[in-house]
């Protein structure tokens, strides 16, 4: 039992210290030649970004787990199977929320109009630099493969 409560509380260490957004370029981006344009910021605003409920999942898992192993401590005969299993049941509605906590991932939604007069949109991951953004902000809007992997200020 001691095993299994170790084994847990790793596991959610783990789950919470990977559910951090990457700040900067990404690796694959270092050193690989980018369309630039320029533009003004037209409209900016924080979405949720889905990340399929991998954390519920998890979440769920080990909060009924560690709710049927504590609710196994409590009572005797029929007392402790229906503890063991209202703990079960609690821990993975609790697991649950946390995991759908935890899953949640924002993002910058970011609509620049260029100076060829089209506007472009992306939803860009959230980190410090995006912050620097505002409406009516001269932008530089940079392409690779067809996509936009940033915005910055020029």
């Amino acid at each position: 039992m001691k095993k299994i409560l170790i084994g847990s509380g790793v596991a959610l260490i783990l789950m919470l210290s990977t559910g951090c957004s990457p700040r900067g370029i990404a690796q694959s981006q270092v050193n690989q030649s980018m369309i630039v344009k320029s533009g003004v910021v037209s409209a900016i605003k924080q979405v949720e970004i889905n990340n399929n409920g991998v954390g519920n999942g998890i979440g769920m898992v080990l909060g009924t787990a560690t709710g049927g192993v504590l609710g196994n401590r409590v009572g005797g005969g029929t007392g402790k199977v229906l503890a063991t299993a209202v703990g079960a049941v609690a821990g993975g509605v609790v697991g649950g929320m946390v995991g759908d906590n935890m899953d949640a991932r924002y993002g910058v939604e970011v609509v620049v109009k260029l100076e060829n007069g089209a506007s472009v949109g992306t939803v860009l991951r959230s980190n410090g630099a995006l912050s620097q953004l505002s409406v009516g902000q001269a932008v530089n809007v940079m392409y690779s493969g067809g996509k936009i992997v940033n915005i910055s200020p020029r």
